[in-house]
């Protein structure tokens, strides 16, 4: 089954301004997340609106799809971006620019969920919630899933609330979600027509949108766990664990 990886790209950014091109230990977040990307062995191209981020991807070798500056979120970039593709692509996988340390197993993972079962129609990774401090921090978000391993629901809250905690085994419960999506193709172009939801809305999560519209997502457990950049504090705590693996 073809599949394409679609990272998108932007440089309006409130927390850290042009934050694709932001330099991480030399090298951009953009070039960054395309190295590790490009590893799956999938093609793999970047939807923005800035002409700079374009050139700035030819400068390195990637592909590049422009996009409308009016796409609202990551996904609707990526949908349309998937517009232009040819017909054989049936997967897309939607890579997050902001995960410069994504592997490419995790990508690999969630692509073949595809081929393993017809009935999945969006597909995401998810990884033990380990850190204490992720529970109570909004900017991780929680997943609590059915015996199947499909969401249930997405918080940035602590999900699910535990009542009574010394009576209760906690383990394996609490998972933490990794900001890669995978979807078949027929299937992202109805994501892109859906109307946001109120508990997206409430949450300010994306994927709430498509749970309250009915369709399943199905989770994929990695051993991966996500350092998304957002600020420079992000950008240093990147390099430190780059400078640590050398």
């Amino acid at each position: 089954m073809k599949t394409a990886v679609i990272i998108p790209s932007r440089l309006a950014s409130v927390r850290l301004p042009r934050k694709p091109l932001h330099l991480i230990a030399g090298i951009s977040l953009v070039e960054r997340v395309w190295r590790k990307a490009i590893e799956s062995g999938y093609d793999i191209f970047i939807a923005t609106d800035s002409d700079e981020i374009a050139s700035h991807v030819t400068s390195f070798g990637g592909r590049f799809i422009m996009t409308p500056a009016e796409c609202e979120s990551g996904t609707e970039r990526v949908a349309v971006a998937a517009k232009t593709l040819p017909d054989d692509y049936q997967v897309i996988i939607n890579v997050q620019g902001d995960e410069p340390l994504i592997t490419p197993e995790v990508i690999k993972e969630v692509a073949n969920q595809f081929e393993l079962r017809s009935s999945v129609l969006i597909a995401t990774p998810i990884t033990p919630l380990l850190d204490e401090s992720d529970l109570t921090n909004p900017n991780a978000v929680k997943v609590a899933l059915a015996s199947d391993g499909r969401a249930l629901y997405f918080s940035r809250s602590p999900v699910p609330f535990v009542r009574e905690p010394k009576d209760t085994d906690t383990k394996g419960l609490f998972w933490k979600h990794i900001g890669v999506y995978g979807f078949r193709r027929k299937t992202l172009g109805q994501l892109a027509e859906l109307l946001p939801s109120k508990l997206e809305q409430v949450e300010k999560l994306e994927q709430l949108r498509w749970l309250d519209a009915g369709y399943p997502i199905q989770t994929v457990k990695v051993d991966y766990d996500s350092v998304a950049v957002d600020t420079i504090e992000d950008v240093h705590r990147v390099e430190e664990i780059l400078s640590r693996s050398k």
